[in-house]
C-alpha cells in the first residue's frame, strides 16, 4: 500500500475551541464523515483524508488552550476495509499527547494511509 504524505497547516481557534488541520493544497472535498462527537474528516475525489476538524478540541485532547495554538505533530489516517483508524499525535513543550479516533468504514472508502505533518 503507498503512504501519501502532505504538509498540514494546523489552526486553532481558542474562542470556539476549534482545530482544523487541512491539507496544504487546494483538493476538491467530496464528503465529510464523523468519526466520533464533534470530530469530522474531509475526504477528495480519491477518498483520500484532506481535512481533520476537532470541536471542544481541549476538553478531547486533554490540553489547555494555550497549549493547543502552536503544536507540532502529525496525523496518522488508516483506511481499512472496515475501520478508519484517525492518530493525531500533539508535541507539547511539556510532553506528547496521541489522540485516536475510529470508525466503521461502511462507506466504503478505498484502503489507504495518508500521513498530515503538520506545519
Amino acid at each position: 500500500m503507498e503512504i501519501k504524505e502532505y504538509d498540514a497547516e494546523y489552526a486553532y481557534d481558542s474562542n470556539l475551541d476549534v482545530i482544523n488541520i487541512e491539507v496544504n493544497q487546494d483538493i476538491p472535498h467530496k464528503e465529510t464523515i464523523e468519526l466520533e462527537f464533534g470530530v469530522f474528516m474531509d475526504f477528495n475525489q480519491n477518498d483520500l483524508p484532506i481535512n481533520l476538524e476537532i470541536i471542544s478540541a481541549s476538553k478531547l485532547i486533554n490540553a489547555d488552550k494555550k497549549s493547543l495554538c502552536n503544536p507540532n505533530g502529525n496525523v496518522t489516517v488508516i483506511v481499512g476495509s472496515d475501520v478508519i483508524e484517525v492518530n493525531v499525535l500533539f508535541k507539547f513543550e511539556d510532553g506528547d499527547e496521541l489522540v485516536n479516533f475510529k470508525v466503521l468504514n461502511d462507506l466504503p472508502f478505498s484502503v489507504s494511509e495518508t500521513n498530515l505533518a503538520l506545519i
